[in-house]
Order: C-alpha cells, then sequence, then structure tokens
C-alpha cells in the first residue's frame, strides 16, 4: 500500500493548521476491501505509521477504524496538551513506583484486537502485556489493547462519539477506561460488564480496582487549570 497524503500533498501556506472544526471522517472501506488476504496486518501497520508520519505537523492527527474510517483529528489545543501532560506524568510516576510496566505517549499508535488504529490520550500497558508483546518499533504500533486507557474532551470532540470510543476499548479489552470532561468538570469511569459511573467534580479520582494505589488529583490537576484559562 502506498502512503495516501504525502509530506507534497498539502502546501506549505497549510501545512502548520487545518483548522478542523471537527473530526472529519473518510470512507477508505474500498481500499481496505481490495487488500484484504494480500496484504498483512503488520503491512498494514508499516503504511499508517508511515502516513502518520508524514502528516506530523499539519494540524490533525490520524486514526482508522475497523469499519474502514480514516479519521482526520484536529490537534488539541494548549490545555489539553497541558492535561494530557499532566495525566501521563502522574501515571508514569505511578508505573516506576508500584504498577510497573509501561505508559505510552499520546501520539502513539495502538492497534486493537479489531483492527482499529487509535492514539489514546493518555494509557497503562501491564508487566504481562509488555512481556508478551513483540519489539516495539518507529514503524509499527503497539499491537494490544493497554489495560487502561483514558481520553480527554475537547472543544472539537463529540461527547456522544468519545462515549462510544470508551465502550470500543472496553469491548477491545480494556479492563478500565477514563473519559474526562475538562469543562463540565465530569469524569465517566468505564470498567466491563458494568455500567459506566459517573463522577461529578471530584477532587480524585482512583484507579482501583485495576490500577493498585493509583489516585489521580483531578480537580486540581485538570479542572482547576481549564476555569484558571477560561476566567
Amino acid at each position: 500500500m502506498t502512503t495516501a497524503v504525502t509530506s507534497n500533498s498539502v502546501s506549505d501556506e497549510t501545512s502548520d493548521e487545518f483548522g478542523l472544526p471537527t473530526p472529519l471522517r473518510v470512507n477508505v472501506r474500498p481500499i481496505m476491501e481490495s487488500v484484504a488476504g494480500k496484504v498483512s496486518d503488520d503491512e498494514i501497520d508499516q503504511w499508517f505509521v508511515e502516513m502518520s508520519r508524514e502528516n506530523e505537523g499539519r494540524g490533525f492527527y490520524l486514526e482508522l477504524t475497523s469499519h474502514g474510517e480514516l479519521v482526520i483529528n484536529p490537534m488539541v489545543n494548549m490545555d489539553g496538551g497541558f492535561a494530557e501532560a499532566e495525566s501521563i506524568t502522574d501515571l508514569l510516576i505511578w508505573a516506576r513506583d508500584i504498577g510497573g510496566g509501561r505508559v505510552p505517549s499520546s501520539r502513539a499508535i495502538v492497534r486493537l484486537p479489531d483492527g482499529t488504529r487509535v492514539e489514546p490520550d493518555f494509557s497503562w500497558l501491564s508487566p504481562d502485556q509488555m512481556t508478551a508483546l513483540p519489539p516495539i518499533s518507529a514503524s509499527r504500533p503497539i499491537t494490544v489493547c493497554p489495560v487502561f486507557v483514558g481520553e480527554i474532551l475537547s472543544r472539537t470532540d463529540s461527547i456522544q462519539a468519545l462515549q462510544r470510543k470508551m465502550e470500543h476499548y472496553i469491548s477491545n479489552g480494556a479492563l478500565m477506561a477514563w473519559l474526562i470532561d475538562p469543562y463540565a468538570r465530569r469524569v465517566y469511569v468505564y470498567l466491563p460488564d458494568a455500567e459506566p459511573v459517573e463522577l461529578l467534580d471530584p477532587e480524585v479520582v482512583s484507579g482501583e480496582p485495576v490500577l493498585l494505589g493509583f489516585v489521580f488529583e483531578i480537580r486540581r490537576r485538570i479542572f482547576d487549570m481549564y476555569r484558571d484559562s477560561e476566567q
């Protein structure tokens, strides 16, 4: 497969910022169906990673659904970037001191068992998952659904679309997923075989029973930061 969008396909004047108001979904199912059985998952991974890397710095990032939709997502704003960093940092400290495993960056590509390629805002791979994974390189994504996954709502996101995405993580093997809405100061906690739990303006969110000993000070780390930036 060849890269659908290359570094020469967008003019220099527009390369820094597309200004997408919402995620853009492009149906590429005919392409995926035309190569079915002819290329391996690893080859599709390499193609997708190459396409993503060729389009870095253009104001968007890419995901690919199992239904053959290429999703062109607007990049997060400054507050969203800070919120991702806060979440990843606390999760990384916990993993180093207690949980083990690894905490990928927010731009790490993950291939879920159903073939969806996504970039979670923050996530955690357990020690058992790291042991079972093949060597991770720049040319291939993480090929397992992280045990824990989190997404942070941005102004360009639909809360309903992200709620479906969290359910998708759980159905693909995540044991816990958090959806953080910093504007409404809410957290939705997803677990297998259970209805989502909605927390209104919590001071902290516990990672139990999946992230043993992990407590995230979400009000101070994220909610108050958004409130201060809007004043």
